[in-house]
């Protein structure tokens, strides 16, 4: 996945022209409330009320980042991990806003397997999504000083299937990646959180290209996205049973809807009111992932990669009143 994302990095970015108001997101996926926000602000017609066209792309074959660096989307909704390491390798990503202010990403682990905390990791096999995310939990291992090595001395890192819990019925690992938000697989595991090892690492932010943040019309537009969709956000907060019905669709199965409720209610304790990016979080991401020596994700820290103008910009335009979805 990353030599994919990298290879398109390295490509010369096409030009792009969205019709005029116009903005092509792309979403990341597969989890349908990391991308409950923005469709219900699309839903909701809170895009249309900033005077927007807003296409949402699911996540499918296309890595978000990937869609930027190819021209097919104006800004994608992405992890602070793959943006930074696309930027260290010639894409000029920036994130300008980040609307989930706290990292989900955890390990669920068997009490059998005789992982109480993190420092019983050593020597275990551990499933993981090569979708990302794996980044984040290198950033953790290092912290630990475990390398993935697949000796007693480290940890073995397996891809993780689609049934994540179902590796760890069948003992094919101590540890998958988890989320907080999401239910744990059931009794006799325990959740463990890189927090604890200030290895926390931020998530879902909102990216876009450098010649986008030169143009003063596009600031404007991604000025306008962000006031609708923290305003999605903050709807999909307050009602977790409506958002879950909408990004289902009719007549959905009990048990699903009972999970995607449960999820939105987890993932809400997550979010920025705002959606400006705190730079102290992003500093704490930045020192995680430089760790680690010849391990670490990160050469160096990035300069350029963050900026608050449009943040500020459509905190500003609500509070003078020009925006109604800033207010409401």
């Amino acid at each position: 996945m990353m030599k994919t994302l990298i290879s398109a990095a390295l490509l010369a970015v096409c030009a792009y022209s969205a019709q005029a108001a116009g903005l092509v997101v792309q979403l990341t996926g597969p989890a349908p409330v990391r991308f409950a926000g923005y469709a219900l602000a699309e839903a909701r017609g809170y895009y249309a009320e900033e005077g927007l066209e807003v296409a949402l792309r699911r996540a499918e074959e296309t890595a978000p980042f990937e869609a930027l660096a190819r021209g097919r989307a104006d800004l994608a909704v992405g992890t602070l991990p793959v943006a930074l390491l696309a930027r260290e390798h010639g894409l000029p990503l920036v994130n300008f806003a980040q609307p989930l202010a706290q990292p989900a990403l955890r390990l669920t682990c068997l009490d059998e397997a005789g992982v109480k905390g993190a420092a019983d990791l050593r020597g275990k096999t551990i499933g993981s999504r090569f979708d990302g995310q794996e980044l984040a939990l290198t950033a953790w291992l290092n912290r630990l000083g475990l390398v993935d090595d697949h000796s007693p001395a480290g940890v073995s890192v397996l891809r993780q299937w689609p049934d994540a819990a179902d590796m760890l019925r069948q003992r094919q690992v101590a540890c998958i990646v988890s989320h907080s938000f999401a239910a744990p697989p059931g009794p006799g595991t325990v959740t463990l959180d890189p927090a604890i090892q200030g290895a926390e690492v931020l998530e879902d932010g909102l990216y876009t290209l450098q010649e986008n943040l030169d143009d003063p019309e596009m600031r404007e537009r991604l000025a306008g996205f962000l006031r609708a969709s923290m305003r999605g956000w903050r709807e999909a907060a307050r009602d977790p049973e409506g958002t879950a019905r909408l990004i289902l669709g009719p007549d959905p199965d009990e048990g699903v809807l009972q999970r995607r409720i449960e999820e939105l209610r987890g993932i809400a304790a997550l979010l920025s009111n705002s959606g400006r990016l705190d730079e102290a979080g992003y500093r704490r991401s930045v020192d995680s992932l430089t760790a680690g020596g010849p391990a670490a994700v990160l050469r160096d820290a990035p300069r350029g990669a963050f900026t608050h103008a449009i943040s500020d910009m459509a905190a500003a335009q609500g509070q003078d009143g020009d925006r109604s979805a800033a207010t409401r």
